[in-house]
């Protein structure tokens, strides 16, 4: 790396519930109510997803969904370590090919 800040300075990474309407939503809690009946526990009623933002006016980098709250967890650690150890262009050639917020 070279003496450029790191990505970190310039974005955050957070995890949010995917933003959906009330019939999907309403349809996913549905099916979460009927794993956990039937001893799954592992379908979550909010999708989840690690979003970065930009620290100067919190716009949207990268968005990426994920299937469950564990991998979501896994993703945003992996997300905040490169932010601190790429610049904002190693960052963004990294990451931005993955991105789901096009």
């Amino acid at each position: 790396m070279t003496d450029e800040a790191h990505a970190s300075s310039d974005y955050e990474a957070r995890l949010e519930a995917v933003k959906t309407g009330p019939l999907r939503a309403a349809g996913r809690w549905v099916v979460a109510l009927a794993s956990a009946t039937l001893g799954d526990a592992e379908f979550e009623a909010n999708e989840p997803q690690v979003v970065v933002h930009s620290r100067e006016d919190d716009s949207v980098l990268l968005s990426l969904r994920t299937s469950s709250l564990e991998e979501a967890e896994r993703l945003i650690v992996q997300i905040r370590e490169d932010l601190e150890s790429m610049t904002a262009a190693e960052f963004k050639d990294e990451w931005l090919p993955a991105n789901d917020a096009r």
